[in-house]
């Protein structure tokens, strides 16, 4: 192994061992793992390391970010594909505001899955994109109907 190589190899064990998001690259119900303990995802998933992760957590779990992602390129049989490059291009905004907020939160739901988190992360959500009662309706029961159509 040339010097060059391990470097990379080490540089991609350090984004491994970082918190991240994890995510299946094709599926018909989207949903994003948060990852702080190292591990390691099958070449079918997909995952992303960085700033703000917990936060970006939340809104791709949300109602709001699976709505967002609703346009993503499908297989033949309709499934989601839903790379790194299916998501660089949602419009999701960064609130300091919420931040902690939303990371106290995903933390309650990873402790606690039947907790009201989930219904929390929602409403913020929905609050950061300026969305009126009849947009949020319009997307919950979008998702929802989706959903049930697999």
């Amino acid at each position: 192994m040339t010097g060059n190589n391990k470097n990379n190899c080490l540089i991609l064990r350090e984004d491994f061992s970082r918190p991240k998001i994890i995510w299946k690259r094709i599926g018909s119900i989207l949903r994003f793992s948060f990852d702080n303990k190292g591990c390691l995802g099958l070449d079918s998933t997909c995952f992303a390391t960085g700033e703000h992760i917990e936060y970006l957590c939340c809104i791709l779990n949300s109602l709001m970010g699976h709505y967002l992602l609703k346009d993503s390129p499908k297989t033949g049989t309709g499934d989601l594909l839903v790379s790194v490059q299916a998501i660089e291009p949602a419009c999701i905004p960064y609130s300091s505001q919420y931040e902690r907020q939303l990371s106290t939160l995903l933390n309650r739901q990873i402790n606690n899955p039947f907790d009201s988190s989930k219904k929390e992360i929602n409403d913020i959500v929905f609050t950061m994109y300026g969305l009126s009662p009849k947009e949020r309706e319009y997307v919950t029961q979008y998702i929802k109907l989706s959903q049930q159509s697999l």
